[in-house]
């Protein structure tokens, strides 16, 4: 789960003052008999960066198992330390204020009685995806788009809290299982994540000027050292898919300088000069044009905006393993017998989630429907009758009323989001369109005895319309509102 950990700010003391910028060995800052921090026992070493050494550590005395990284700054000059320790507090602030399944979770963040600083973050399985497509090359469309998806996911959140990465690259994306999901994608290492203002540009500092990221994956304006914005990002998710199913970067060279001119200056190959078979997506080359473009306004304006705009590419529904059964493309055909009902809650492990599915299952049962999957804060329900919405309606509506309720209990942030059709992936893909906090459902699950059937606070308002390959026409969606 996401813990909600409050962090010092950066004494200029500790910048200043040698005695607190001693190195730190490269070997366990324990001795197998003293726990880092009192709490955390270092057991093997995972890795090792300019930034720090990340170890597997057992967390005492709950016998966690945990990931811990240690600040490592021996054989660095005294600006070297002064930059290692602010982008160590930088990386913990920034995971700090990020609570979503996709974003890493931080645990704990503290310094040692030796001065270590470390931060403590949850022990994630799987590998990284560089490690993924080093040893099966080049995927397919619906593989890629889903693990991108999923990256773009993260991304929403931290864009949204004003957070731009900066170094999204395979190294930085974790590949694993989560429950009975595969394919679960995890972004790490906010290490030189940048605030941005209100307006998306970059909060001035007098680094702004300074080059960061990995040269393969940076945009243009990072090359430049100019202003990012969340555009940034979206150029970085570009590289990621076209090395993705090309198996190779757009840009690659011996000398940096020539990896940055091609972002510069040069076009990168069209996908199908290595995978002819891409040619045959309509749209897909378009589309990665917009993610690669060297202007920042010819971008895909916003991480949402390419989701959809991947998922349209991709014929993307939920997991790309799940596929319609049929191309029949009349709506009316399709339908079914019964209404599916889609709720997730974010984030995703917030303490409690258990017992609150569990009072969102007994408001599915006492309204007539059947709950017939649970994922970690997901849950998919069935209501027999598919010629009214109410019974689904009012289950939302108590849902809601009680993550409302927990919400207020935890005084942290949750929110629900609720999808409602005759289609089960579209169901789906509403409740992933939904806002924080919003049920939508079909317009057409909507008619004037539905209405009638509601609480008087309770109203409906268009939402828009999303276009979904293998059926016919938008679907047209209503947003449900209460009031208080």
């Amino acid at each position: 789960m996401n813990a909600r950990v409050t962090l010092p700010s950066v004494p200029v003391s500790i910048l200043d003052i040698q005695s607190e910028l001693g190195q730190v060995s490269p070997k366990p800052p324990t001795d197998g008999r003293t726990l880092l921090g009192g709490r955390y026992e270092l057991v093997s070493q995972l890795g090792r960066g300019g930034m720090g050494t990340v170890w597997r550590a057992v967390q005492h005395p709950l016998d966690r198992e945990v990931a811990v990284k240690v600040l490592r700054r021996d054989g660095l000059s005294m600006d070297e330390s002064r930059r290692a320790l602010r982008r160590f507090f930088k990386e913990a602030r920034a995971i700090a204020s990020l609570h979503h399944p996709h974003v890493i979770s931080l645990y704990d963040f503290g310094e040692s009685k030796r001065g270590d600083f470390y931060l403590v973050m949850e022990l994630l399985p799987g590998v990284a995806l560089s490690d993924v497509m080093h040893r099966e090359g080049p995927m397919e469309l619906g593989r890629a788009a889903w693990l991108l998806d999923q990256v773009l996911d993260a991304l929403q959140e931290a864009h949204r809290n004003q957070i731009v990465h900066r170094d999204l690259k395979p190294e930085n994306i974790q590949v694993g299982r989560r429950g009975d999901r595969s394919d679960f994608v995890t972004v790490l290492d906010f290490g030189i994540a940048r605030a941005t203002d209100l307006e998306g540009r970059e909060s001035p500092t007098k680094t702004t000027i300074e080059v960061c990221g990995t040269p393969a994956y940076m945009s243009p304006e990072q090359i430049l050292g100019t202003a990012v914005d969340p555009r940034s990002d979206l150029y970085a998710c570009g590289v990621l898919l076209y090395e993705m199913l090309t198996g190779r970067v757009p840009f690659d060279a011996e000398q940096t300088v020539d990896i940055y001119l091609g972002h510069l200056k040069r076009e990168p190959p069209p996908l199908s000069e290595f995978v002819p078979e891409l040619a045959d997506h309509p749209g897909l080359q378009e589309l990665m044009d917009r993610f690669l473009a060297k202007n920042a306004a010819d971008r895909i304006p916003d991480a949402k905006s390419a989701r959809l705009a991947l998922r349209s590419v991709a014929g993307m529904r939920t997991d790309p393993q799940e596929r319609p059964t049929s191309r029949n493309t009349d709506p009316r055909a399709s339908r079914g017998t019964s209404l599916e009902l889609v709720a997730a809650v974010e984030p995703a492990r917030a303490p409690g989630l258990d017992t609150l599915i569990e009072k969102w299952a007994l408001d599915i049962a006492q309204q007539g429907g059947t709950v017939r999957e649970r994922r970690p804060g997901m849950l998919v329900a069935t209501f027999p009758q598919a010629d009214t919405s109410t019974p689904a309606i009012r289950a939302a509506l108590a849902m809601k009323k009680r993550t409302k309720e927990r919400r207020q209990e935890l005084l942290r942030p949750l929110f629900i989001r609720v999808g409602i059709h005759q289609q089960p992936s579209i169901a789906v893909r509403l409740c992933d369109e939904a806002p924080r906090g919003g049920v939508v459902v079909g317009a057409e699950l909507v008619d004037r005895d539905v209405q009638r059937a509601m609480p008087s606070r309770v109203r409906f308002e268009p939402l828009g319309e999303m276009r979904i390959r293998g059926h016919r026409g938008p679907v047209r969606m209503l947003q449900l509102l209460s009031g208080r």
